[in-house]
């Protein structure tokens, strides 16, 4: 664990894993250096979801290696949602402040973590990486994923009534504490929105940074989040439901 003094607000950042023996100590060591550069006091948590493969032993290896990581490792596979939330139940165990979510496959720039330990510093609650506003983009990514991820994001900002840009993006970072009241119940990357909806219904300050998301490399498996109506299906149900929410109120007012 990095030690900084209280110049910015302890920070642990979970990187959840499932299967990526190939490419994880890449990962894991590039995420650590970042964070040796965080003026605070930090952790990396890398979260082993079960795999199959070997990326539980090579985090083992590197835990004992690296000062900064920490490793979490859970029996079975139970979903990118659990993996979260056994990280941040491990931060607050370290008394960490700040709990960042970012992928295993470094599709998001790790150098962006700095930025949420800056706006964590500045008080924000919920601090969510955004790749719809100057300075982020998703360029890299094929078309057909990113007319997918944009049309989703219209919806869903429409559904929930926000001025906030990406709702659907998993680079974030939150109050810990904050992160563990909330009653989430999504397994899976639903997880995102479902979250965003109780951000939103705290009254919270959010924050947004720009951050672009690239494409996985050549040696990483693919993707295991699909692009399917299924899936649009699962995010929109937190939307639709904070829409209904503020249809009701409306309603309710009007009578009034």
């Amino acid at each position: 664990m990095n030690g900084g003094g209280d110049v910015r607000p302890s920070l642990g950042v979970v990187v959840p894993v499932y299967n990526e023996a190939a490419t994880i100590e890449r990962s894991c060591r590039r995420v650590v250096e970042v964070m040796e550069g965080y003026e605070g006091r930090s952790a990396v948590i890398a979260v082993d979801d079960g795999s199959a493969d070997r990326s539980a032993s090579i985090l083992a290896l590197l835990a004992g290696e690296l000062d900064l990581l920490d490793f979490v490792r859970r029996p079975a596979n139970g979903g990118y949602g659990a993996a979260l939330r056994s990280g941040a139940e491990r931060a607050a165990e370290l008394g960490l402040d700040y709990v960042a979510f970012i992928d295993s496959d470094l599709t998001n720039p790790p150098e962006d973590l700095l930025k949420i330990g800056a706006l964590a510093r500045q008080g924000a609650d919920y601090i969510k990486g955004s790749r719809f506003i100057r300075g982020g983009d998703m360029d890299a990514v094929p078309t057909s994923r990113s007319v997918f991820t944009k049309t989703g994001n219209l919806v869903g900002r429409t559904l929930f009534g926000t001025s906030i840009r990406d709702v659907t993006n998993g680079f974030r970072g939150v109050r810990t504490e904050l992160f563990l009241s909330w009653p989430l119940k999504e397994t899976g990357f639903a997880v995102i929105v479902e979250e965003m909806g109780w951000a939103l219904r705290s009254g919270i300050e959010i924050a947004e940074f720009p951050t672009v998301l690239s494409a996985r490399a050549d040696d990483q498996r693919s993707t295991a989040f699909t692009y399917s109506p299924q899936t649009f299906i699962s995010y929109l149900r937190y939307p639709m439901r904070t829409f209904r929410g503020r249809i009701r109120r409306a309603l309710v007012g009007r009578r009034d």
